[in-house]
């Protein structure tokens, strides 16, 4: 599974508006709306603060990865947000997160959502990228930066 086949242009949000993490979560799920992905966000906002008291999806060094399950869904889809300032999510760090990736599963498939993260996990925790990322000037500089790493790591596996 390649993070291009999943993230797109559109799927992006640089310099995303939120302060806190419930904003945060319901301006990806509305962005989502937009993208006619979902006809309703109440649900899913719910259900992922409710997790998000149980455990924080941040994972430390900047990134959360909050997720739920809906069946509005076919297939994967996620959307990824960036945020200079920073938003806190109860980090186990207790570091502000910059990279909030917030993936929705179908129903009948409801743990998809968890090949794709480890990749992403992968290319997130190289710090030449997450500089890259935070300091990309528009949506398509991050799609490029996503791209690139990738193109670079299907070289690397050719090559072993």
């Amino acid at each position: 599974m390649n993070l291009c086949e999943i993230l797109n242009i559109s799927s992006i949000l640089l310099n995303v508006k939120s302060r806190t993490q419930e904003d945060i979560i319901q301006e990806l799920l509305n962005h989502m709306k937009k993208m006619g992905h979902l006809s309703e966000t109440m649900i899913l906002s719910n259900a992922i603060k409710s997790d998000e008291k149980n455990q924080s999806s941040a994972t430390g060094r900047g990134i959360a990865y909050p997720h739920a399950v809906s069946n509005e869904i076919d297939e994967l889809t996620c959307l990824f947000g960036i945020s200079p300032k920073g938003i806190d999510f109860n980090s186990p760090d207790g570091q502000l997160c910059h990279f909030i990736l917030l993936t929705l599963s179908p129903t009948d498939d409801p743990n998809c959502h968890r090949k794709f993260v480890s990749k992403f996990r992968s290319m997130i925790n190289d710090g030449d990228i997450r500089t890259r990322l935070l300091d990309a000037i528009d949506v398509k500089s991050v799609f490029r930066t996503i791209n690139a790493w990738e193109q670079n790591e299907e070289s690397s596996e050719d090559i072993e």
